[in-house]
């Protein structure tokens, strides 16, 4: 349970059998963020895949279904076989933690609330901008970018954050994989399938 938290909990600010990382080769030179044009991104949406968490000695993979709206999110996670099945929702204020059996965690925000279940500290305000290629608005970094003007390298706020496998939906580029690490943490998302939402 402890360690499926801080994979949902992670992610809420963030292939079969296994998370791949995204490729290593980086094209194009390092440019601060400032100087970089992102190309746009929904609002709201919707993705399915799977997530990998490793901190320290644990680590987890699960799959993921994550909802964004503009009004809050909704993100489900599901072990193998479907145990440990676990849902967080959220608001402006509010983050809420509920497992399978019953088990219910709230907070503030979503960094309190993983203090709260895990103990860890990740970037969890990041992940909702890092996951559709997006910097962080608030925090100065540099980016490294393909003939498309998209990211494939980040740095910020201490974090390396790295793309592969943009996938296109309603015209908008999205990565198809994901990998932050800093230290010995480390997010890989893996998305099957984008939806973007009205």
């Amino acid at each position: 349970m402890r360690m499926m938290a801080l994979v949902l909990v992670s992610l809420i600010t963030l292939s079969a059998c296994a998370v791949r990382p995204p490729a290593p080769h980086v094209t194009g030179e390092w440019q601060a963020l400032e100087a970089w044009q992102a190309p746009p991104a929904p609002t709201a949406w919707q993705l399915d895949g799977r997530v990998s968490m490793t901190a320290a000695d644990q680590s987890a993979t699960v799959s993921i279904r994550w909802r964004e709206t503009a009004g809050g999110y909704q993100i489900d996670l599901r072990g193998a076989l479907g145990a440990g099945r676990v849902r967080v929702t959220g608001e402006e204020g509010q983050a809420i933690l509920a497992t399978a059996d019953g088990q219910r965690h709230s907070a503030g925000s979503p960094a309190e609330l993983m203090q709260a279940v895990t103990g860890y500290d990740l970037p969890v305000e990041f992940l909702r901008w890092w996951v559709v290629g997006q910097p962080v608005p608030w925090l100065d970094g540099r980016v490294r970018v393909d003939e498309a003007g998209r990211a494939l390298a980040m740095q910020q706020g201490g974090w390396d954050v790295r793309y592969d496998d943009y996938q296109t939906a309603d015209d908008y580029p999205l990565p198809g994989r994901v990998a932050v690490s800093r230290n010995d943490i480390g997010v890989r998302l893996a998305v099957r399938q984008w939806d973007v939402r009205p």
